[in-house]
């Protein structure tokens, strides 16, 4: 399995032949460059936690250039219909869909908000969920944008993630200071990677601190671009 961070909640993981692309952020991210994508043929599958900008980003483009399949809560994807994305799998908390080759989804709790200025009024967007890409290589925890709660320790027991992607910028999501709390208090994962932080100035920026902080993951800062290897010790 490869992990790319593609900038502020945006990864790119690729297990064997498939490719998933979550929360694309990508043409209004300054952290993202174009060349991030370079040598990616295809995307099967675009993953959406909740319906804020900064998520959904370029979904639209995305599905048009790739022809990818996306996964969201149900309010989400009755909201992509209007722009002609069709080609999708409507879910809610605790759901699980099969993408393909042992590639599964689910979408768990998170405790943040989700809605989405349309000609300027607020639409409901669904509740905010956190996403547990389970592959072969391994199992990958994306919170979301969250503040900690108690039942990310139901998320570790049910789903066994062995890696976690945080948010850590504050202000709207857990700080490097809570984030490694719920690291070291409900999750139990091998590797921690530190997300949502330092895209724009009312964000925080202190991956360091969050490092610091863990006392039973490694902790692991990548650079807008950069990716890292895994492959799950589990038989």
């Amino acid at each position: 399995m490869k992990i790319r961070w593609l900038g502020h909640s945006s990864f790119l993981i690729q297990s064997g032949a498939v490719t998933v692309l979550v929360d694309p952020f990508l043409s209004d991210n300054p952290s993202f460059s174009e060349n991030f994508l370079d040598g990616v043929s295809k995307i099967d599958a675009v993953v959406l936690t909740h319906g804020h900008g900064d998520h959904l980003g370029d979904v639209k483009e995305v599905v048009a250039k790739y022809g990818s399949k996306v996964f969201a809560i149900y309010e989400i994807c009755s909201y992509l219909e209007r722009y002609g994305i069709t080609d999708s799998e409507p879910m809610n908390i605790g759901g699980t869909v099969e993408l393909r080759e042992g590639v599964f989804v689910s979408l768990v709790n998170a405790v943040h908000s989700s809605s989405m200025f349309v000609d300027g009024e607020i639409v409901y967007m669904g509740q905010p969920a956190g996403a547990v890409i389970t592959t072969p290589d391994g199992v990958v925890y994306h919170s979301g944008d969250t503040d900690v709660f108690s039942d990310m320790a139901l998320v570790q027991k049910l789903y066994s993630p062995e890696i976690a992607l945080l948010p850590i910028g504050g202000r709207f999501t857990m700080s490097s200071k809570t984030a490694a709390f719920a690291c070291n208090e409900f999750l139990d994962v091998e590797i921690a990677v530190p997300m949502h932080y330092g895209t724009f100035p009312i964000i925080g920026n202190d991956p360091d601190a969050f490092v610091a902080r863990l006392s039973k993951a490694k902790g692991l800062i990548l650079k807008a671009g950069e990716e890292f290897s895994f492959s799950t010790k589990k038989s």
